[in-house]
């Protein structure tokens, strides 16, 4: 379990999604149902949805700070609907493939493998056609529009207490830039996207389930 945990993690440190943390217990709170929007609200959020619904391909760095400030960089590759690919630099040994149908967590140095359904995680919603930030397993708890940016923070509706992923974009250009994660202990990790390419064209061989050596 151990090793399920660690790189489920990583996962949530490169896509921002603590609701998929593995290992994680349910909550017994009663299921959230998210925040009245106002109209305001509710165009920003239906830009935010087709933003994220017109990211065809897509190719960037990331720079991750964790919780104790630590930080890592990487590379991303999206392929909508369902596919994924995470590698961070040395000496962050973890490897992070969907492949449309199932999650592939590798640490690459004890050439170690975990897998997880993408249906199974809320990077799963990320990854689908026709996202929708209300309605289905999750729920808006806030929104916020600091200088220059929209934030959108969301958490699942029937297991809160496991944490919440805030989506930041920026306004002008209106464009994904970061995600925050808070996961179940409150801790926090915030991703950024560098040097972003939309609509590139990316080898399949991207998106190949890794295979043990």
């Amino acid at each position: 379990m151990r090793l399920r945990i660690g790189l489920g993690r990583a996962l949530v440190a490169a896509m921002g999604v603590a609701l998929a943390l593995l290992g994680a217990e349910p909550a017994t709170a009663a299921e959230v149902r998210g925040i009245p929007l106002s109209p305001h609200q509710a165009e920003l959020v239906a830009k935010a949805e087709a933003t994220v619904n017109a990211m065809s391909t897509m190719r960037a760095r990331f720079l991750q700070v964790g919780p104790q400030g630590d930080i890592s960089e990487g590379k991303i590759y999206l392929s909508r609907p369902g596919k994924l690919r995470v590698v961070y630099d040395p000496p962050t040994p973890v490897l992070v493939v969907a492949n449309g149908s199932y999650f592939t967590f590798v640490d690459t140095k004890l050439q170690q493998f975990s897998y997880l359904d993408i249906d199974n995680t809320p990077a799963g919603l990320l990854l689908k056609t026709g996202v929708k930030f209300q309605g289905g397993d999750v729920a808006i708890t806030k929104i916020a529009e600091p200088p220059g940016a929209t934030e959108i923070t969301l958490v699942s509706k029937k297991d809160p207490a496991v944490g919440s992923l805030t989506l930041v974009f920026t306004t002008q250009p209106f464009a994904l830039a970061q995600w925050r994660v808070i996961d179940a202990q409150g801790l926090t990790t915030a991703v950024t996207l560098q040097d972003i390419e939309l609509g590139v064209a990316l080898n399949k061989s991207l998106f190949e389930t890794p295979q043990p050596r």
